[in-house]
């Protein structure tokens, strides 16, 4: 299929560079073997984004991007500001997630963090999540389901070392499913904000 460079999607293609990190690491990370996932030759991924390298930049600020989308759909839908907020980070390890699997993605997340390229979108993608952590927080304040007191930049950066280091002892040591786990530590942090929030009315929250 040399010379049909546009035969997939970009986001067919991220999704397979998604794919084969998670099932090779980044040593496996290779033009053949995204191409193979999505009916292409390397020839034409290397015509579409100029080398292996430029194809794991165009990855990466999609991953920043995609973070944004997904939490402002979170703030788009039905559910409330706080189930919105878990359900979507929880969401974000992926639903057949595997120790070996995350293991990959944090050796991914090495060459993120030393590549100059590829370092400011890791930063994007923190700030993004920062960022839609902090909006859910502060609709959830808006909403009395958290205590009014609550300041959404410095939950959001607490229930984001969560998630990050969630991912980590579940990898070392954690139980049942990483979604659970990841769950279960946003919810702790929570539960002291939620409590005091159900404890004290709308008029209480505004007297000295």
């Amino acid at each position: 299929m040399t010379g049909r460079p546009r035969s997939a999607s970009d986001e067919a293609i991220f999704e397979a560079v998604a794919a084969v990190v998670t099932a090779a690491g980044p040593a496996g990370l290779t033009l053949a073997a995204v191409a193979g996932r999505v009916g292409l030759s390397a020839p034409a991924l290397t015509q579409r984004f100029r080398s292996k390298q430029g194809l794991l930049a165009a990855f990466a600020a999609r991953e920043a991007t995609s973070v944004a989308d997904a939490f402002a759909a979170a703030r788009a839908g039905d559910a409330d500001p706080v189930t919105a907020l878990v359900t979507t980070l929880a969401a974000m390890s992926g639903v057949d997630t595997t120790r070996d699997g995350l293991a990959n993605n944090l050796a991914f997340l090495q060459m993120d963090l030393t590549d100059p390229e590829l370092r400011p979108h890791a930063v994007a993608h923190g700030r993004a999540l920062r960022a839609g952590i902090a909006a859910l927080v502060t609709d959830a304040v808006q909403a009395h389901l958290l205590a009014a007191g609550t300041l959404p930049e410095a939950l959001a950066a607490d229930l984001w070392a969560a998630y990050c280091g969630a991912m980590v002892t579940w990898a070392i040591d954690g139980t049942g499913t990483l979604r659970d786990w990841i769950t279960e530590h946003l919810e702790r942090i929570l539960a002291p904000h939620r409590a005091y929030a159900k404890e004290t009315t709308p008029d209480d929250r505004h007297r000295p």
